[in-house]
Order: C-alpha cells, then sequence, then structure tokens
C-alpha cells in the first residue's frame, strides 16, 4: 500500500507541552520505495504543515511544502522533506517525499507518489489529530 505517516512525539503530552520540540518520525511506502526516519522538531511547524493543506487549489509555482534538517536544510542537512504540487490536469497531487537518516545523512531515500484532494484533507484532519493527542498516526494514501 503506497502512503506516507507521520508520528509525533512530544516532550511532555499535548496537554503539558514541556518543550517546544519533539520527534516527528516519519515513514513513506511506495511500490518501488520505502524509508523510516525522524528528526526534533517544533510542534507548531507540524501543526501548520497540516493547516496548509486546506489549500485549493494547489499550484505548480507555489507546492505546499514542509522540510527539517540542520543548518541551511540542504543537501546532506536537508533529514525530512515533503512536497506537494499538482501531478496532472485531472486534479491529481504529485507527494514528493525524502527521508534521511539523522545520524548519517548520506542514507536518504527520494520517491514519491500519487494522491488526490479528498485524501489529503483525511491527512489534514489526522494530523490534527495527532497534534492533539487523540490518535497516533496520521496517513496520507497515495497510489
Amino acid at each position: 500500500m503506497t502512503h506516507l505517516s507521520f508520528r509525533y512525539r512530544y516532550d511532555g503530552t499535548p496537554q503539558n507541552i514541556l518543550d517546544d520540540f519533539g520527534r516527528l518520525e516519519v515513514q513513506v511506502s511506495t511500490a518501488c520505495f520505502s524509508g523510516t526516519g525522524g528528526f526534533w522538531v517544533q510542534w507548531q511547524e507540524v501543526k501548520e504543515f497540516g493547516e496548509s493543506l486546506h489549500t485549493y487549489p494547489i499550484s505548480a509555482d507555489r507546492p505546499l511544502s514542509a522540510q527539517w534538517g540542520y543548518n541551511m536544510q540542504e543537501e546532506d542537512d536537508l533529514i525530512l522533506k515533503v512536497e506537494i504540487k499538482p501531478a496532472n490536469a485531472r486534479g491529481d497531487l504529485r507527494v514528493g517525499v525524502e527521508i534521511a537518516d539523522d545520524h548519517n545523512q548520506s542514507d536518504r531515500v527520494r520517491t514519491s507518489f500519487t494522491t488526490n484532494y479528498p485524501d489529503l484533507v483525511a491527512f489534514q484532519s489526522q494530523i490534527a489529530q495527532l497534534m492533539a493527542g487523540e490518535i497516533d498516526e496520521a496517513v496520507l494514501s497515495g497510489r
């Protein structure tokens, strides 16, 4: 099954946050590639990325994206990246994902898959629930 999933572990709990940073675990699986990785990110950034997923239509010149990593988050300093942009004129979306090992950045996977707006809306809702501590995992289904 093709999918992208987010898990988030707060320092504390969603109701009693001890620190702005927590561990975001990202997993991607496509027909050809799969990978899992994580990085310490501010919970506000994950929440804001989830909220941005309501954008319609998503344009090629302004894709939705989020990325986390060291320093300038470029090349080997980039640990996690998700980018969503139009895939075709029928309204499908291309989800590009890059995940690197945060201890050995040369170990990384880059892949993409297609999804649609209804699945993106469901993912948006799940990210909100994930960040509220109501569910353990938010999943974006693809094909």
